[in-house]
């Protein structure tokens, strides 16, 4: 799992004023709630002083309260009351948690994972600008978890060729064969055009059964990937006039546990009576892609590429994965063997910006990271 990237936490429609919630992301344990002026403030929920979990606690303005002690945490994570030694009582200087930023973007709330300075942080994408087209496009919500390694969740979907087989919607068995367009590459993500088989009209049933012929006999597909975020959107194009978007944010959530957000916007059958049929929809190809993405071997995907067997359709699979191993290459990986030995024993914490400006007045330590590297074999 990486630091140092934006990861969407929750629905924004989730955090309130009224209750703090806990959420896990990189394996460690995050309380969210929303200050008096609609601010998301995201803080490690492990109280400083016995361990507290402050997501079980009260929001009382900008403070959230910790159900075990009633210590108070401003939304910048520093300690501005402990009730037991009265009111105005000097605070010790390392009663303080880790706070972390966030935005608010495309209806989610996003948490900057990492210690990176505001000046040095990479921006979430604008991979989704139709979200604020609702005229031109109608939105539907997802999502879902999947107890797989969260490189190789992300992967399934930068996957064109297994549609054919996994998805009894739009997998053309009769035509397996893809036709291959070069990669655009990106700095940190990459795009790729295709035009896949068109399933049979008799695959299709409802509204979209009466919309596509079996005349048709091709679909044009546009996808991309950006690990800033780590998100991406798949638009297939069924005829001229007549598209949709999935767009989703992956969450790690533990080594095996992945989150995934996602809106799926159409520019056609804009009708809301339509919606159930689409969820239907998503809801039966996220059943088809887990019963085979939560049994791949090995649960990690491999360190080096040559550790399987890849063609020339994986190529999206193969630009995430160097993108991935370049990011982890800057010391920006949690070390997973060394995480899991420590936190048998202690609480383990992302580093956030603060740290970068006093790095030693903290109760909880960080969680280890591999050493910065040089790209190797991985990338070859």
């Amino acid at each position: 799992m990486l630091i140092n990237n934006w990861y969407v936490a929750a629905w924004s429609h989730e955090v309130t004023t009224r209750k703090p919630i806990g959420v896990r992301m990189l394996g460690c344990d995050f309380v969210l709630f929303r200050n008096a002026d609609g601010r998301v403030a995201c803080l490690s929920d492990v109280c400083c002083h016995r361990g507290g979990a402050l997501s079980g606690g009260k929001v009382n303005s900008a403070r959230v309260a910790c159900p075990y002690h009633g210590w108070n945490f401003d939304s910048n994570g520093n300690c501005v009351l402990i009730p037991s030694m009265g009111e105005g009582a000097p605070i010790p200087r390392r009663a303080r948690i880790d706070s972390y930023p966030t935005q608010e973007k495309y209806g989610w709330v996003w948490a900057f994972l990492g210690d990176l300075p505001e000046a040095e942080r990479p921006a979430i994408p604008d991979l989704f600008p139709e979200y604020d087209d609702p005229a031109g496009w109608h939105r539907v919500s997802y999502g879902f978890e999947a107890k797989a390694n969260w490189m190789r969740f992300e992967e399934n979907s930068l996957d064109t060729a297994h549609t054919t087989f996994v998805h009894q919607q739009f997998g053309a068995i009769r035509n397996p064969k893809l036709e291959v367009f070069p990669l655009e590459h990106k700095e940190w993500g990459a795009r790729v055009a295709r035009v896949k088989p068109a399933p049979g009209a008799d695959q299709k049933t409802g509204e979209m059964a009466k919309l596509l012929s079996a005349e048709r006999k091709s679909t044009q597909v546009a996808l991309e990937f950006s690990l800033l975020g780590l998100c991406h959107r798949i638009q297939p194009t069924f005829r001229e006039g007549m598209s949709l978007i999935n767009f989703t944010a992956r969450t790690p959530v533990e080594d095996k546990l992945s989150r995934a957000f996602g809106w799926q916007a159409r520019n056609y059958l804009k009708e809301p009576q339509y919606d159930a049929e689409r969820i239907a929809a998503i809801e039966l190809a996220v059943r088809e892609d887990l019963a085979v993405v939560e049994r791949v071997r090995p649960v990690h995907t491999p360190g080096a590429l040559s550790e399987e067997l890849l063609v020339e359709t994986d190529g999206m699979e193969v630009a995430f994965r160097k993108c991935c191993w370049r990011w982890a290459a800057r010391g920006w990986e949690i070390d997973r063997e060394e995480t899991e030995r420590l936190g048998r024993s202690q609480i383990l914490v992302i580093p956030s910006p603060a740290r970068r400006e006093d790095p030693k007045n903290w109760i909880h330590k960080t969680v280890p990271l591999r050493p910065v590297s040089t790209e190797s074999d991985q990338v070859d």
